[in-house]
């Protein structure tokens, strides 16, 4: 399985979190994550959607760009804990019903910006 390379916003506690856990259950090393709103990570992107990526989470894999519920499924599948509910997962992504519920939380989040510069946030 190829590694992936993931955005989350770093001025976002939960996607903070949420990518917290994904490191420490990532055993395999297939997912590369970084952050947002750091420009050196970033500049390394050209055509990575800023605008789009600030709503969504963003991943890169095989020289395309997937944002929303897509990125979450890509980071299930390389998670060998969740490995048992990719069939579960699979159905809410073809259903589209994961891009709703995805859309529904990512509406509510908080942006924390307080302590926050283009390089680095600490929550």
């Amino acid at each position: 399985m190829k590694k992936i390379v993931v955005f989350y916003d770093n001025w976002c506690p939960n996607c903070t979190r949420f990518i917290e856990i994904v490191k420490k259950l990532d055993w395999l090393d297939l997912i590369d994550e970084k952050k947002l709103r750091n420009l050196s990570d970033t500049s390394k992107f050209p055509d990575l959607n800023p605008i789009l990526a600030k709503e969504q989470m963003a991943s890169y894999k095989d020289s395309k760009w997937n944002y929303g519920y897509i990125s979450i499924y890509h980071i299930f599948l390389r998670l060998p804990i969740f490995w048992l509910f990719i069939p579960f997962f699979f159905i809410l992504n073809i259903s589209k019903l994961g891009n709703y519920l995805y859309m529904e939380l990512a509406l509510k989040r908080k942006i924390i910006p307080l302590h926050c510069d283009k390089e680095s946030c600490e929550i």
